[in-house]
């Protein structure tokens, strides 16, 4: 390219040959087209490397790059060192996104001058039983945020999920910051110290709840795709770490993080197999230690249920633990969800009612 994109899309690769094409086909299918798009093969075994090199050869704004297997972050960092767009936006390849997604974002980052512009995305159920996409809401109690914002006015994003792929991010913000992915094995949770940082020194964010970007979940529970109990502790900690680094203590933001570690606690609980449930229940206690009570105790935002299971885990996580099995389980033999938009009953993760 004779000058720099406008943006450049970052795709880590790894294992995905099922649903590989579905998602590189959806982002040369954009509307924006002033892009170039990193692909990134892990060291894979499959079928991947070649099917980025066919891509590769079909269009000149492919760059496709193959290293040894280094993990999510380390992959996602060597995208970041090569990319020379004006925005950066990650895809990750068993997800797709919606045709019109980045003319309308790079339209938003440019009409306000945004660090970084998040949008909201749907939920793709993809499992042998359920088939559905649907719209992540995050604002039940309060309203989206509208202009620009900073993560002090709207907290409540350092909640939810991370999705650090709904977003573009503006790159000479992320170069001048030095923000990087955590280099850790596989996966490695490690989109969530990314999240946390970008959101916490961007001085300019602007949102959309408008949602383009499908997020492939093959397994319904979180706790299923959870492999490795000590990945939530880990990245929790180096969260907290890099906070007192920059000295962020607004109370908002731990409060919110807060909220995010109980229900992390609450997924590990789930898990099926716990290698060393010992030492899973002590950073359970370590974790809920480093919570300020007072935060907890006081938060309008943490729900009563929440405080006392945060109780709980402070003197028995082992106790705490059994409730969650035991609502797991009766969620598993009959769910429920009535209301005036939906109605469904399943059954033993059958639809015995749907309307």
């Amino acid at each position: 390219m004779e000058k720099n994109p406008k943006l450049s899309i970052i795709v880590p690769i790894y294992g995905v040959e099922k649903y590989l094409e579905e998602c590189l086909d959806s982002i040369i299918n954009q509307t924006f087209k002033d892009m170039e798009i990193i692909l990134i093969d892990d060291g894979g075994k499959d079928n991947c490397p070649q099917i980025i090199d066919d891509y590769a050869k079909k269009d000149s704004r492919i760059i496709a790059i193959h290293k040894e297997n280094g993990g999510y972050g380390n992959t996602c960092n060597r995208g970041l060192e090569c990319a020379m767009g004006e925005y950066i936006a990650i895809v990750e390849p068993d997800d797709f996104i919606d045709k019109n997604m980045y003319e309308d974002l790079y339209k938003l980052a440019k009409d306000n001058n945004a660090d970084i512009v998040k949008s909201a995305f749907n939920k793709f159920i993809d499992t042998d039983l359920i088939q559905e996409i649907k719209k992540v809401n995050w604002y039940k109690e309060k309203n989206p945020p509208t202009g620009i914002f900073t993560i002090k006015d709207y907290a409540e994003f350092l909640y939810f999920h991370p999705s650090i792929w709904s977003c573009i991010y503006k790159r000479e913000f992320l170069n001048s910051n030095n923000i990087r992915f955590i280099e850790a094995p596989g996966a490695g949770w490690t989109d969530n110290p990314f999240q946390v940082q970008t959101m916490c020194l961007a001085q300019r964010i602007i949102y959309t709840d408008e949602a383009y970007y499908n997020w492939r979940c093959i397994n319904k529970n979180q706790s299923d795709d959870l492999k490795d109990y000590t990945l939530p502790f880990k990245r929790s900690d180096e969260i907290h770490r890099w906070l007192g680094t920059n000295n962020i203590k607004d109370k908002q933001i731990l409060e919110a993080l807060y909220r995010r570690e109980l229900a992390y606690i609450h997924i590990v609980m789930g898990m099926k197999n716990i290698s060393d449930k010992n030492d899973c229940y002590d950073q359970i206690k370590q974790m809920c230690k480093r919570m300020d009570k007072e935060i907890v105790k006081n938060s309008n935002n943490i729900g009563i249920k929440d405080k006392n299971f945060y109780k709980r885990c402070c003197i028995n996580p082992k106790i705490a633990q059994i409730g969650v099995k035991i609502r797991r389980f009766r969620k598993r033999i009959i769910s429920i969800n009535w209301n005036r938009h939906k109605k469904l009953i399943r059954l033993f993760g059958k639809e015995i009612i749907k309307g």
